[in-house]
């Protein structure tokens, strides 16, 4: 997880081979859930396959201070990228100063 500096929190996971319609992501009891396939490409024999196939799961729990109301997700080129709003109060700001 990454927070960028506008109040946003990043979640950046690589999903080569999985297509959209083969993914889900969820918000549930301050969990944020990523559910998926992978479907295996060909019937070729291999001696050394990186890539594993089958369903997974990744579970990610958020605190209080992440707004579970707004979480945006974008696939593109096997990157998935989650960015989920911070609440107000925690967000970042600039406290200007005053004085000579």
């Amino acid at each position: 997880m990454n927070e960028a500096r506008d109040g946003k929190l990043q979640v950046i996971l690589e999903m080569p081979g999985v297509s959209r319609e083969r993914l889900e992501v969820r918000v549930e009891n301050n969990e944020l859930r990523v559910t998926g396939r992978r479907i295996r490409q060909g019937r070729a024999k291999y001696v050394l396959r990186e890539r594993v196939h089958g369903d997974f799961l990744q579970t990610y729990t958020l605190d209080e201070t992440v707004d579970q109301s707004s979480v945006d997700a974008v696939l593109e080129k096997g990157i998935l990228t989650l960015t989920l709003d911070m609440k107000g109060h925690v967000k970042p700001r600039t406290i200007a100063v005053r004085g000579g």
